[in-house]
């Protein structure tokens, strides 16, 4: 992203205009004595940039102004805002706006607050899909809606309430709760460790993850609702034919109807001889045959046994055999042998095998205890007692009854969804489909990314950080706060002089806008204002607050060495940033830096709006 402020305008009430011009890629320095209006340019630029409140000074400034105008370049265009001048302290909603940054000579309205910020948000890439996450409400930002280009400016001030500060806060605004509660919610995508894209995948992804959570309570509900359905369905079925209103053989299809028939007035025949009645006689004879089957196979195991056990008893002429040369025979003796062999063959053989009716045996029982069981689940479908009716109310009771609940079963059954499963499914693989960034490892590294970059400005600046230019630098990314920690220790220092302080928010707006660039974030500006960093060596109006010219000329110098430092090395880099500085220092402590440029000295009668445009 390319920006620069090219000048501010304050069109005074007397006709005249008063601009201040800067430069790009500079560190453009406004120094001067106090309550010449030094200060009020980063409040005017606020105003300009649409600020719901405002603390312009009423006495020489607002009094004397009409209309404050900024003029700046952003992504090679050039606009010009105007805000009419506050009313009783009051913020004007008058606004006049120029897409081709043209500055009049007489200013009148010409648009709105709301288009104006959409244009420029457009350039700043903040566009509807720029929102707070679902879960990222609070009291006072509601989820979901569009993240202001306010909220990223938080990175383009240091203002002298921040300088220093020595309670851990690095952003300006943190005293207004909006503006506290938005830091963290914007910070990862300010630095570029989550995008929009990431965001919208997660939102998407938890918007479907609801919707699949409520599919499966549904389906759920509607399992428990189906079995309950059908629970009291054949609960109904199994008294109706109790009490004879409809058939024991007719089934849960043709039930429903009979039911309703007999509602009706249309009386079920009924046959002296049950249903019950016929399957129990075919239950029981299918007992009977299996039980018969079932002993004759045992008998049969026995005869088997039996016909081994005679086998045994032949063995001896197995003996013979194999002595036969050694037995003195008779005439007969060869005939008989012979005639037992064959015999103790064949009754080897008929109990070594699985006869046919062996298997035949088998098949049978199996065939006859699948039908048993079949007639056994017709069974207890069936009604266990026959009941009657005590009187016809109690007859026209149990079929109002069963009448009400056919007419609910008849309504709601077209509409009983059996599953969402298909659903379900849909959801699942479209979930598996977003990939979403784990943005924790990055900001792990951002986090050591800070680290390290504030470690090399410590080295820079040691000289001017005394005690602490050894000490290595924890980012707190919890509270957006820089620490210092003693070497080779957990201790985390309380470190104590405005002078480190100060140092400290350098550091830290330093490092953020270089993790801004190295990630290419598009929603931060490259552009910082700094108000009087010389503040813990000058008082408010300009005169030294120590004893030791010296040692704080040198800090004040080192300071403005490092933003003249960033200024280069961002040039090097190939990008592009701005500073605006507001001090008290002499220009001469800073001329012979290359990257500093000093806009204007407010002295002698000059300031933010000079005695000589007053007269």
């Amino acid at each position: 992203m390319n920006f620069s402020i090219i000048k501010i305008a304050l069109w005074l009430k007397n006709g005249r205009v008063r601009e201040i011009e800067f430069k790009p890629n500079k560190v453009n320095i406004i120094t001067g004595g106090s309550h010449t209006g030094k200060s009020a340019i980063l409040e005017i630029i606020d105003y300009c940039f649409f600020s719901s409140k405002s603390r312009i000074s009423e006495s020489m400034i607002n009094e004397n102004v009409s209309w404050y105008g900024l003029n700046f370049s952003v992504n090679d265009k050039t606009y010009t805002i105007a805000r009419k001048s506050l009313i009783e302290g009051k913020v004007s909603d008058e606004y006049y706006f120029s897409s081709f940054g043209e500055i009049p000579k007489t200013v009148e309205t010409n648009n709105s607050e709301n288009a104006i910020k959409s244009i420029i948000e457009t350039e700043f890439n903040i566009d509807r899909d720029a929102k707070f996450p679902s879960d990222y409400g609070s009291n006072y930002i509601k989820s979901g809606t569009k993240i202001s280009l306010r909220y990223f400016l938080m990175f383009n001030t240091i203002s002298g309430n921040i300088i220093e500060n020595d309670e851990g806060i690095f952003f300006d605004k943190q005293n207004e709760t909006r503006y506290k509660e938005a830091l963290p919610r914007i910070f990862d995508l300010a630095l570029g460790i989550e995008t929009v894209e990431n965001i919208l995948k997660a939102e998407k992804k938890s918007e479907l993850e609801k919707q699949l959570t409520q599919l499966v309570r549904k389906n759920k509900t509607i399992t428990a609702k189906a079995d309950d359905f059908n629970k009291e369905k054949v609960q109904i079925l199994q008294q109706a034919k109790e009490y004879n209103v409809i058939k024991d053989s007719t089934n849960s299809v043709d039930a429903i109807n009979e039911l309703n028939n007999a509602i009706l007035g249309v009386q079920s025949s009924s046959t002296s001889n049950s249903e019950r009645e016929k399957l129990e006689s075919s239950f029981y004879a299918l007992q009977r045959k299996i039980r018969n089957i079932t002993k004759f196979a045992n008998e049969y195991e026995k005869y088997k046994k039996t016909i081994k056990n005679l086998s045994d008893s032949l063995k001896p002429i197995e003996f013979l055999r194999e002595k036969d040369s050694e037995i003195i025979k008779t005439s007969i003796f060869d005939e008989l042998v012979n005639s037992f062999t064959k015999d103790l063959d064949l009754i080897r053989k008929s109990y070594s095998t699985n006869t046919p009716i062996d298997r035949q045996v088998k098949d049978n029982v199996k065939d006859l205890e699948t039908k048993l069981n079949a007639i056994k689940e017709e069974l207890d479908l069936l009604p266990k007692e026959n009941k009657s009716f005590q009187n016809e109310k109690e007859k026209y009771f149990f079929l109002g009854q069963v009448k009400s609940k056919l007419e609910i079963f008849s309504s709601n059954a077209p509409n009983v969804k059996v599953t969402y499963d298909d659903e379900i499914k849909q959801l699942e693989d479209q979930i598996n489909q977003l990939i979403i960034t784990n943005t924790e490892e990055k900001r792990e590294l951002t986090i050591k990314l800070i680290e390290e970059i504030i470690h090399d400005y410590i080295k820079e600046s040691k000289e001017a950080l005394a005690n602490y230019s050894t000490y290595q630098p924890v980012f707190d990314y919890k509270n957006k706060t820089l620490l210092l920690r003693k070497p080779r220790t957990s201790y985390i220092e309380n470190v104590g002089s405005s002078s480190n302080h100060m140092f400290l928010h350098l550091f830290f707006s330093l490092s953020m806008h270089e993790v801004i660039f190295q990630n290419n974030s598009p929603f931060v500006a490259p552009f910082l204002i700094v108000d009087q960093p010389s503040r813990p060596y000058y008082g408010t109006n300009g005169k030294r607050k120590t004893n030791e010219p010296e040692s704080d000329d040198y800090k004040i110098k080192k300071a403005f060495e490092l933003l003249d430092t960033f200024i280069a090395t961002r040039n090097s880099n190939k990008g592009n940033f701005q500073m605006i500085v507001l001090e008290h220092i002499p220009k001469e402590d800073v001329s012979d830096l290359k990257n500093i440029h000093v806009v204007e000295e407010f002295f002698d009668g000059n300031a933010l709006i000079p005695k000589s445009y007053l007269n």
